[in-house]
């Protein structure tokens, strides 16, 4: 029997936000349920991109919020820095009575999990990470050119231009570019889950319903860029990691350099469990949740 999914808005950090929560069947005995997962989306995703991997995992709580400036929860006109972001998904767990869960991410997600697991690794018990090198590590590659790094992420810098980025995503045209970018970065032709994608994609009517997911980069930028940001970010990675770390990699990932992830754990401070997934893409989640699955509840 699958997870029943139910739908919550869930106040912290001064924003409303959405939480989808995969519950286990009532009937389910207590000794067969599993750990819980606080699962972090990546861009330009959303809480369903986790729907797969719930439909793989009947036995386990999953919870699944749509970050902030994604359709669903709040979209200020600001505060899209990491700073704001971590302290968001902090007291999201908390608001949320959850003790110490499994924290699962990708993309953007994992750039945050990373640098969640330094500043507040004592609210989880361990990290999963999904195709996303150690943010520290990636801009390093980008900025030494390592392993073509730069030129394989070329939407950051068109990112930092004002408005028209998501002006234009947000068109038709624009959003069925949003879909391709999905679907070319598969790793095994037409496994995608490609109903879910255009789900995903077709909440982005307005460019304001983009502005958030796009700030993200626009703000990262200014704190890598800014010395007084910097430094603030510098001095979380300060911290050592002290939980497990899983890295997860498709390998066919076009965008994100596995020998530039592998360094990952010079910069987590810790030692990171390396496995990949031969033949799947950048969406691990929507391309192949069955071994995604497989993953996690090797770590229970």
């Amino acid at each position: 029997m699958a997870n029943h999914i139910q739908h919550q808005y869930i106040k912290a950090n001064d924003h409303l936000f959405h939480v989808a929560v995969s519950e286990p069947p009532a009937n389910l005995a207590a000794s067969k349920r599993t750990p819980a997962l606080f699962c972090v989306h990546g861009f330009p995703e959303g809480w369903m991109s986790w729907q797969l991997l719930m439909a793989q995992m009947p036995n386990t709580t999953i919870y699944a919020p749509d970050l902030r400036g994604y359709p669903g929860s709040d979209c200020p006109p600001k505060g899209y820095d990491v700073f704001a972001l971590l302290e968001d998904m902090a007291q999201l767990i908390k608001e949320l009575g959850l003790v110490k869960p499994i924290m699962v991410c990708h993309d953007w997600g994992g750039a945050l999990g990373w640098m969640f697991a330094h500043q507040y690794g004592d609210l989880i018990e361990k990290l999963v990470v999904v195709n996303c090198p150690h943010p520290r590590t990636l801009v390093r590659a980008v900025f030494q050119v390592e392993d073509w790094q730069p030129f394989r992420i070329p939407w950051v810098p068109v990112f930092q231009i004002p408005v028209l980025p998501e002006l234009l995503l947000a068109t038709k045209l624009g959003r069925a570019f949003l879909k391709l970018t999905f679907t070319l970065r598969e790793g095994r032709k037409d496994t995608m889950n490609r109903d879910l994608v255009n789900i995903m994609v077709e909440r982005f009517q307005t460019r304001e319903d983009l502005r958030g997911p796009i700030n993200y980069y626009r703000d990262i930028v200014k704190t890598i860029l800014w010395p007084p940001l910097r430094a603030r970010l510098e001095e979380i990675y300060s911290h050592p990691i002290k939980i497990p770390v899983t890295l997860v990699w498709g390998e066919k990932d076009e965008a994100l350099s596995i020998k530039v992830a592998k360094k990952s754990y010079l910069d987590a401070g810790c030692e990171v469990e390396w496995r990949p997934l031969p033949g799947i893409g950048h969406f691990v989640d929507l391309e192949a949740p069955e071994l995604l699955a497989e993953e996690i509840r090797r770590l229970f």
